[in-house]
């Protein structure tokens, strides 16, 4: 090899050795400098996460864009009970749940419609969901339809067949009857649900003018049925199955809170969780049709109960923050108890109560940036604190720790 030659491969190594150094400081910049930069661009090469696991057989979705605006999901204190307002960043909205189980002035219909009015300013509601049929989700709901213009109303495949001999009672069980035969003929459980107060919402629901009722089923494990999404979001729910339907009866309390379709809401590479009632009589079945995804923000499943957040769904969503909707005072289920704190305590994660925080807004804007304002402040020792416990318990995560070591 003659000394030129030499020369020129040498001057070749070095100068592909500095194209991979700088392209190397380059992807570091971006992963550490811009990280939302960083997931969008991954996003767009590497296999997303986001479907679960490939070999449930799930269509891959296609990416998201960043989106420039904000988006925020308010997490309304209505005591026992769960009420959330979603503002989309293209400026729809979305209601999941809306009710109470108490019917003291403390948490009246007018204070929820008071705080919808400062949010809702065009008096339509573009998307509302009902996880399931007890009241503390429902109550409300029939009120805001007949207040607010709603798009698009997403429910229970389960029919109302309201009980009792009282002339109210048996005026609105004619009310059903007098519905639509071709929206009944919508609804194929064989279940039948007698509280009259869903429905009250079922009658609301189903005379809606210019509404489209789309119901909570999804054909099977590999289908989801309800997709809501523009360029920069998509919300993707995971319902019960119609099989699950046929082969599982409406017979006890958790049973009913089972049929609550599991949400994720992704937006600027964030994630959030919403779980209704779900139980240990769906999580492990959304668990697996999820496989394992990174996620942000779980809404904590059935205010916090015994049953719900498993180890195994916690697994499958993993989150940073949990947001439980609940009253602590006042409930005899003991929500939230300290078996489901003690499970977010032991991963760590930031937990937030709207009975000792109030409302609890999220807010995710153009950078992927989060941020939660509550109406009150307390210190997380505190809100790692069940329902059911005889005394405050010492924290066992390292947030609560750190928490009652600082404020005492």
């Amino acid at each position: 090899m003659t000394r030129t030659k030499a020369k020129n491969i040498k001057a070749l190594i070095i100068a592909a050795v500095a194209i991979i150094l700088i392209v190397a400081i380059a992807l570091c910049v971006l992963y550490f400098g811009f990280p939302s930069v960083w997931k969008d661009l991954t996003g767009r090469f590497l296999p997303s996460d986001s479907d679960g696991d490939s070999s449930q057989g799930e269509t891959q979705k296609p990416p998201l864009t960043l989106g420039e605006g904000e988006m925020k999901v308010h997490f309304a204190d209505v005591g026992q009970g769960d009420c959330i307002y979603i503002q989309f960043p293209d400026g729809t909205d979305m209601i999941i749940d809306a009710g109470t189980v108490s019917s003291s002035e403390t948490y009246p219909y007018s204070k929820t419609k008071e705080y919808l009015d400062t949010l809702d300013t065009d008096g339509k509601i573009n998307h509302l969901m009902l996880t399931h049929c007890d009241q503390d989700h429902v109550e409300f709901l029939d009120d805001i339809i007949y207040d607010f213009e709603v798009e698009n109303i997403y429910m229970p495949n389960v029919l109302a067949s309201p009980g009792g001999t009282s002339n109210a009672a048996l005026a609105l069980k004619a009310q059903v009857e007098a519905l639509d035969p071709d929206k009944l003929a919508l609804f194929t459980d064989k279940d039948k649900i007698t509280s009259q107060t869903y429905a009250k919402f079922f009658v609301a629901a189903l005379t809606e003018e210019n509404c489209e009722i789309h119901l909570n089923v999804d054909v099977d494990e590999d289908t989801n049925s309800i997709i809501i999404e523009e360029s920069s979001y998509r919300f993707t729910f995971y319902c019960p199955t119609q099989e699950y339907y046929d082969s599982t009866n409406l017979g006890t309390a958790m049973l009913k809170n089972a049929i609550s379709p599991v949400g994720i809401l992704e937006y600027n590479n964030r994630r959030i969780v919403f779980t209704g009632d779900s139980n240990e009589g769906n999580e492990d079945i959304v668990a697996e049709r999820i496989g394992e995804i990174d996620c942000d923000v779980l809404k904590v499943a059935h205010h916090g109960s015994r049953t719900s957040s498993s180890d195994e769904f916690l697994s499958a969503v993993t989150c940073e923050y949990a947001v439980i909707s609940c009253n602590s005072k006042g409930n005899s289920y003991n929500h939230p108890t300290q078996a489901a704190l003690d499970r977010f305590a032991a991963r760590n994660m930031t937990v937030y109560r709207t009975d000792t925080n109030g409302t609890i807004v999220l807010t995710v804007d153009g950078e992927g940036n989060m941020s939660f304002s509550v109406q009150t402040e307390v210190e997380q020792s505190v809100n790692f604190v069940g329902a059911d416990a005889e005394q405050p318990a010492a924290p066992s995560s390292t947030r609560a720790i750190l928490a009652a070591v600082i404020f005492g």
